[in-house]
């Protein structure tokens, strides 16, 4: 079966988008208002709609545009959501020139689909052959990083750069909490560093496929993120807050955000909640929190969930908005692991001597009060 991300990009180029933009304007006169980022969330299969509504508005635009024109091909965009297929009521409220493709048609598509198998598989096993032959001889180099504590040490230390005071760039150069936090845990562990940078969205990936050996980048620890990766024990108390305009009086606590557009980063706990709070049409995810922010400041959106310590260095570096009330739900923070790495114990070890010797404390009044 091909993913959303496929049929996605066929259908929109079928129906003569050539950007995602261009999309992005058609679906919102349906009433589905979303920045340009999600779409290309959607292309590059980093997420998919959940929304049934949302999919029959996506599939109601390429039929008029006669990108789709028969059932199978209707019904093969909305399972690729694992949404189902299409109602009867759809069906007929699509008023589909949709028709049932011929049984001729059929036969015809599977004619030519063996065919192609027929030359890919030949194609294929003439390539293993002459691969084979060139590779005896060749000896892959490691693409993985292994644990922390393999000797000699290295952290490979994962972070998203876009989450002042945490993590961000300044005159060229890593800085925040957590990149002093990275320093001062190798110097205790007497260890090699290496920050990589990677999108908060695909952070996690990247730590699966062993690109990096742990993830230090302002991450909530969450049970359901304990159900698939190991942490430290927490080294930063957190909480998620509501940032509005400075001049807004409409939004005073948590429950005044119903059916008001809020702004996340995509991947976070903030998006979790956000939906939680407002219709998830309503939830407008982002890439990072600067653009975010943007969307906020031009009146894209009523609200932004973010961590409180993210909250800090945005409200301070944009005077027109501000932190509402207290945080409506606490957090910590911890370092993430893949599943039994044998570093926990000792990162924990670390960061027990860290607070006993006050390195802890000393980094939050430098980076958060």
């Amino acid at each position: 079966m091909k993913s959303f991300a496929e049929l996605f990009k066929k259908y929109r180029l079928k129906a003569e988008f050539e950007t995602v933009a261009a999309f992005s304007n058609a679906l919102s006169e349906k009433g589905y208002h979303y920045e340009d980022s999600i779409f290309s969330h959607w292309q590059k299969g980093t997420r998919v709609p959940t929304n049934r509504h949302l999919v029959i508005k996506i599939i109601e635009i390429f039929v008029e545009r006669h990108a789709i024109q028969t059932a199978d091909e209707a019904n093969e965009l909305l399972s690729s959501t694992k949404l189902g297929y299409l109602t009867e009521e759809e069906s007929k409220a699509l008023d589909i020139k949709i028709q049932k493709a011929s049984t001729s048609s059929i036969r015809r598509y599977i004619l030519i689909g063996a065919i192609i198998f027929a030359v890919l598989a030949l194609f294929t096993l003439t390539y293993m052959y002459l691969n084979s032959l060139s590779q005896k001889n060749y000896v892959p180099s490691p693409t993985t990083v292994p644990s922390a504590v393999t000797e000699p040490k290295k952290l490979v230390i994962g972070v998203d750069a876009t989450l002042k005071p945490m993590e961000y760039i300044e005159d060229g150069k890593l800085v925040g909490f957590d990149i002093d936090l990275g320093n001062a845990l190798a110097k205790e562990l007497h260890a090699d560093i290496e920050f990589r940078q990677v999108i908060f969205n695909n952070i996690f990936n990247s730590l699966e496929q062993r690109q990096i050996n742990m993830i230090i980048s302002a991450v909530t620890i969450s049970k359901e993120r304990q159900e698939r990766y190991d942490f430290s024990e927490p080294y930063l108390h957190a909480g998620q807050v509501i940032i509005t305009k400075k001049d807004d009086v409409t939004i005073k606590k948590i429950s005044d955000l119903k059916g008001k557009r809020i702004a996340t980063q995509t991947g976070t706990t903030n998006e979790q909640e956000a939906i939680k709070q407002t219709p998830d049409e309503l939830v407008m995810r982002y890439a990072d929190f600067d653009q975010a922010t943007a969307a906020l400041k031009t009146g894209k959106v009523n609200a932004i969930f973010t961590d409180l310590p993210n909250a800090k260095g945005i409200v301070s570096n944009n005077p027109e908005l501000k932190i509402v009330g207290s945080p409506f739900i606490k957090e910590n923070y911890g370092i993430v692991f893949i599943k039994g790495d044998p570093s926990v114990t000792q990162v924990n070890d670390a960061l027990k001597a860290l607070s006993t010797n006050g390195v802890l404390a000393t980094l939050e009044k430098k980076w958060l009060n």
